[in-house]
């Protein structure tokens, strides 16, 4: 039996809202900052290429489960990076509105990445991350691209950081798609989110592409005591 269906018709001229206010509720701030430490650059690129755990094959595996500074007492420029990150960790804080005193959790570890290394998508266990680039090949491309249609989302840019709509189960259907694209170069350093889904694309360079990675995690030290943390296991 087929159903009957009503059919309605509306007069567009009998209809009218008010103007209405678009709320832009959840932008992700990124922030990017081009430093000269060419130095710093050199130091850190000959301790990767001369230490012998950043040529193993389990590198790219292990290298988030310890810390860069377990290596600066030998390499002074880790120190430096450090500072670097801290103060452009403030900067980003600043700018997201937080403020306060916190108890600071970072964590630095490497990325030594050879000719078609690539890295799927993921996010980190962390509030804030960042990445300092140590050594890229160059690019012509512009440092940071974001209105790219969706169909270039899937041209196989070479070397490129995406950064994925945050509401990433949508989109890939389209409409609501929103990307970005990063053409690093060395100087680099760039703060997101951990939250934000991120990969990078193959390179196809005879050298290996090096970069600091480091997460953070800040929890405020004036939290009521009721709030107070304690340690726990199971």
């Amino acid at each position: 039996m087929k159903r009957n269906v009503e059919i309605q018709t509306f007069n567009d001229s009998e209809i009218t809202v008010p103007e209405g206010v678009t709320h832009n509720l959840f932008p992700t701030p990124v922030k990017l900052f081009e430093l000269a430490e060419p130095g710093l650059n050199t130091e850190l690129g000959a301790f990767f290429t001369s230490h012998p755990r950043f040529s193993e094959t389990d590198q790219a595996q292990m290298a988030d489960v310890t810390t860069l500074m377990e290596y600066a007492e030998d390499v002074p420029a880790l120190a430096r990076l450090e500072q670097l990150f801290l103060a452009g960790l403030e900067s980003y804080c600043r700018d997201i509105g937080w403020q306060g005193e916190f108890d600071l959790d970072m964590q630095m570890f490497p990325n030594v990445s050879p000719g078609g290394h690539y890295v799927p998508s993921h996010n980190h266990v962390s509030h804030i991350s960042a990445v300092y680039y140590v050594h890229t090949e160059p690019s012509a491309r512009p440092l940071l691209v974001s209105d790219e249609s969706i169909s270039d989302y899937w041209r196989p840019d070479e070397g490129a950081l995406i950064l994925h709509d945050p509401r990433f189960n949508a989109s890939l259907m389209g409409g609501w798609h929103q990307h970005a694209k990063i053409f690093p170069r060395p100087g680099v350093m760039i703060f997101f989110p951990s939250f934000l889904w991120h990969e990078v694309t193959p390179h196809r360079a005879k050298e290996p592409r090096l970069s600091v990675a480091a997460n953070f995690s800040l929890t405020y030290r004036n939290v009521p005591a009721y709030e107070r943390r304690h340690r726990f296991s199971c």
